[in-house]
């Protein structure tokens, strides 16, 4: 049976450090999301203030933080998205580009480049091993022997049509880190597909991007622009 497809929207000049840069991968705290909440004065694709707590099936809450998160959405229907899909992130910009992969390859990456598979004592990151999965958007149980594998995964009925699709990351000791960026190739990377109402100028802009990559260095040497771009039609 195939996985089920995942993509991380962003928009084009996030694309452009992802992929001048080698891909970048951005993991981010819940206190980063609450802030984003207060920033925006409460715009729902701009942030959770209830992020890293969840509400619990006999009417209370539970918080735990101490974790960080990269933050796709599961797609509908094959790997590429739906007009839905687009919807959902563009946020009244077309400038949105749709990174797609599948949780298996995301989760060796990020395992391989952290290093989780070392003992504490001799790794350079402090992190636990990589947890990934479907965040649910119900009142959940929780107790003290569940709340660190539950709360992470875990969002408001408000957020239901993002799907979200999450890899957490727990911190062997204490909350450290608010937003943790790191170069590390693009090996977990299967497609990358622009939003078809992208305007001409910037999917020119976006062509040159990819080009300079794929030209360039490192991991994009011996990479095919089709396997970099799957709908050439659209973005170009």
């Amino acid at each position: 049976m195939s996985e089920v497809k995942i993509a991380r929207f962003v928009g084009i000049e996030a694309c452009k450090s992802i992929f001048l840069e080698k891909s970048t991968f951005v993991l981010r705290s819940p206190e980063h999301y609450r802030r984003l909440y207060e920033t925006n004065e409460g715009g729902a694709a701009k942030g959770d203030r209830a992020e890293g707590c969840a509400d619990t099936i006999d009417g209370g809450t539970a918080e735990f933080t101490d974790w960080l998160a990269s933050c796709w959405t599961k797609l509908k229907e094959g790997s590429e998205p739906t007009s839905n899909e687009w919807d959902i992130f563009k946020e009244k910009d077309q400038n949105i580009v749709a990174i797609v992969s599948s949780p298996s390859k995301v989760c060796e990456f990020l395992n391989k480049a952290l290093e989780t598979n070392k003992e504490h004592t001799k790794r350079r990151f402090p992190f636990l091993p990589v947890e990934h999965g479907e965040v649910k958007y119900e009142k959940v149980h929780i107790d003290h022997t569940n709340i660190a594998d539950i709360v992470p995964f875990t969002k408001s009925t408000q957020f239901t049509e993002q799907k979200e699709y999450r890899f957490v990351l727990q911190y062997v000791w204490s909350h450290l880190i608010d937003s943790f960026i790191f170069c590390g190739g693009i090996n977990y990377m299967e497609k990358c597909f622009a939003n078809p109402e992208m305007r001409k100028e910037n999917k020119k802009e976006l062509r040159l991007t990819l080009m300079k990559a794929r030209c360039g260095y490192g991991d994009f040497a011996d990479k095919e622009m089709g396997d970099i771009i799957a709908n050439v039609e659209v973005l170009f």
